[in-house]
């Protein structure tokens, strides 16, 4: 996050990585759609692709129209990004039209390429992340459900990508939970 640039991708992509939006989300934002000190933003639409040409419509299902709550530390780039004369915060070329997501992909591809260790991935991926981070803090499913806007728990699910400080936090649980001596080689030898 501290690699990213201060310009409107950069913005975009903080943006997308502590909010769980979708591109098509973010692509469809107008500023009235962003709360004045950048703690919320309503989904109320998003991009939708009618032969070729980006167009704004209505968001992915019923559970997609939602209020994202922005994290403290990143409201700055809510209210930056709300501070346009445009109709929408991502214009490109035609004035009052949305930008197409093909362009945010390779504005995004070419910022993540200039930071080096990161991969480079799609502005999806950031879903992902922001779904199994979450989960590796501790939120529950249905919460982590409410926020992204997923239809259903098993949608929520398929984004969770359990990290390995995760699986050894469990397994540690587990041990603790239910006790017993640790043993080493050397003490497997004499075992009762």
């Amino acid at each position: 996050m501290e690699n990213l640039p201060e310009d409107r991708i950069g913005l975009s992509i903080r943006l997308l990585l502590g909010t769980g939006m979708r591109s098509q989300e973010l692509l469809a934002l107008e500023p009235r759609h962003i709360a004045e000190d950048g703690s919320v933003i309503h989904i109320r639409q998003a991009i939708n692709m009618v032969k070729g040409t980006a167009t704004v419509g209505q968001p992915k299902s019923r559970d997609s129209y939602r209020d994202v709550p922005v994290p403290p530390n990143l409201r700055w780039c809510a209210v930056r990004l709300r501070n346009t004369d445009r109709t929408f915060i991502w214009e490109v070329g035609k004035k009052d039209q949305p930008c197409n997501p093909s362009y945010f992909r390779d504005k995004f591809k070419a910022a993540i390429s200039e930071i080096e260790g990161v991969r480079v991935l799609t502005p999806h991926s950031c879903r992902h992340t922001y779904v199994s981070q979450l989960q590796a803090l501790g939120v529950d499913l249905p919460t982590i459900q409410s926020i992204v806007g997923h239809a259903d728990i098993d949608m929520t699910q398929h984004y969770l990508h359990v990290q390995d400080s995760i699986r050894q936090q469990a397994v540690s649980k587990f041990a603790a939970a239910f006790g017993g001596d640790e043993y080493t080689l050397d003490s497997m030898d004499t075992l009762p």
